[in-house]
């Protein structure tokens, strides 16, 4: 009578040989990190420019929402009592504040905004434009994040040389810009192309992995920008406030080789690697190596 461990041997053996693949091809952060954030422009599907991150805050609490510092370096933050809009919005969480600093004459617009309803998060090129704006430019910005510390080292010295290949943070994060002008009113009620109000506006969006949560966050910057001529002024401090925030929400989340690649990347490696294929196939064909022996 055969034992269960003859019975089941290669059951046993192909389920053991599973799980070394799916080892080898996992990353560090896949096996170890609790959850997978990222940082994308893109709201319907990942774009090239996503990094991964680890959220610091919980963005569907309103009490780490209102945690959120008011003050970040020489900018000082008052609320907006968004009660209203968060309702009409389906939103579940949000926070709006307006961020003055002494040596500017106007303020940023801060927003951070959470839902499990993916129709609260109407696009804002579909958004501002049901406002009443008219969409002047849009495209990219590159955000600088001054402040990083809280990009991860590499695993391993020998990666230093190696960061942009391996695909480390290059400190910048890629994110939406749009340029917004709202035009006033006639007689008629037509839009008489006088500009009476030109905004800039960055955003991006904070997306859970699809395989733990159905939540997305938008956090979006905006300000006032002069009626006419050049908005570089307006958007470098713009850029600059949202560079200055990004440290206080998340921690990069460095892309890593796979672990088999790791792994063979050192003659130790090797023989762990030639070990983890040779222990399930030798269990596959336990009853074939022990009838020839």
């Amino acid at each position: 009578m055969k034992s269960f461990f003859e019975e089941y041997s290669k059951l046993i053996g192909l389920l053991l040989l599973g799980f070394v693949l799916i080892i080898l091809l996992s990353t560090p952060s896949m096996l170890f990190a609790k959850y997978i954030t990222t940082i994308d422009t893109e709201l319907s599907h990942a774009s090239e420019g996503a990094n991964f991150v680890k959220a610091k805050m919980d963005f569907g609490s309103n009490e780490h929402m209102q945690a959120f510092p008011k003050q970040i370096g020489d900018w000082n933050g008052s609320d907006y009592n968004t009660t209203g809009v968060a309702e009409s919005l389906g939103a579940d969480v949000m926070l709006m504040r307006a961020y003055s600093h002494p040596k500017l004459y106007q303020p940023v617009f801060f927003l951070i905004m959470q839902s499990k309803n993916r129709s609260s998060f109407h696009p804002p090129i579909v958004c501002y434009p049901a406002l009443g704006y008219t969409i002047e430019e849009e495209g990219k910005a590159n955000i600088f994040v001054q402040n990083i510390s809280w990009v991860e080292e590499p695993v391993l010295p020998s990666w230093e040389s190696r960061k942009e290949e391996l695909g480390y943070f290059n400190g910048t994060i890629p994110v939406k810009k749009l340029i917004v002008v709202k035009e006033s009113e006639g007689e008629n009620g037509n839009k008489n192309n006088k500009v009476t109000e030109r905004r800039v506006v960055l955003y991006f969006y904070v997306k859970e992995s699809p395989l733990t949560s159905d939540k997305i966050t938008m956090v979006r910057v905006s300000a006032l920008a002069p009626l006419e001529g050049s908005y570089d002024g307006i958007l470098n401090i713009t850029k600059g406030f949202m560079g200055d925030t990004l440290p206080y929400m998340f921690e990069m989340q460095k892309e890593e080789p796979l672990i088999l690649f790791i792994l063979l990347g050192s003659l130790a490696g090797k023989v762990v690697v030639g070990l983890l294929f040779i222990a399930p196939l030798v269990i596959i064909f336990y009853l074939e190596i022990r009838k020839r022996l």
